[in-house]
């Protein structure tokens, strides 16, 4: 019998396994601010900052007033989280039918860019998968953010496999070349069909 080519995966989470859209936050924002929304697209702080939150360098307090003065919007702690779970939509349709095969001949885990407000409420999002990860990676935990080298290094010597034994399939395409030069086979993901389509194609489903 040949030896099994592939023998684990590392998923993303956001439109991945789950439905997101940042949109909906600044929805959320503007309605309560009274203010046009389109104000606050091209204004979201996507910086550095940013980034020090999904390692977990600084604290949600300090990562609040920092997104509130960037978009010069006044919220509550309860309305700021309460727009930032927005983001987080639902469970992508058939996933965990998907996650439940893919778990008896492969080793499953997560490797997901986030940050300590939305942990908890993905989790709970995710509780019906959950049992299908052998574990999950968030950036904040790990000190460390796709495309960041050592985020993926921090992953392979969890599983201690070669990245020629490991496909990673992710949405962004940065975080796609990144996970190739690492040495992964990668499956950059468009939607649940595409991404079944390629899974298919070398042969994982």
């Amino acid at each position: 019998m040949p030896t099994q080519k592939y023998k684990a995966l590392i998923f993303d989470l956001g439109n991945v396994i789950i439905d997101i859209s940042p949109k909906n936050t600044c929805d959320y924002w503007a309605e309560i601010c009274g203010i046009d929304p389109r104000e606050l697209y091209v204004a979201f702080p996507f910086d550095e900052t940013y980034a020090k939150f999904e390692r977990g360098e600084i604290s949600p307090d300090i990562f609040r007033a920092h997104v509130m003065k960037c978009l010069k919007i006044d919220l509550t702690k309860r309305n700021f989280d309460e727009g930032w779970e927005q983001i987080l939509i639902q469970l992508r349709r058939n996933i965990p039918e998907m996650l439940q095969d893919l778990s008896k001949s492969y080793r499953i885990v997560a490797l997901s860019n986030t940050n300590e407000i939305h942990v908890p409420m993905w989790l709970e999002m995710c509780k019906p998968i959950l049992p299908y990860f052998e574990k999950i990676f968030p950036s904040n935990e790990i000190g460390y953010r796709k495309p960041e080298h050592n985020a993926y290094r921090f992953v392979l010597d969890y599983l201690q496999l070669s990245p020629e034994e490991i496909v990673f399939l992710d949405d962004n395409h940065e975080n796609i070349l990144a996970a190739e030069k690492v040495g992964m086979k990668v499956v950059q993901v468009e939607s649940y069909y595409q991404m079944m389509k390629k899974l298919k194609k070398i042969g994982i489903m």
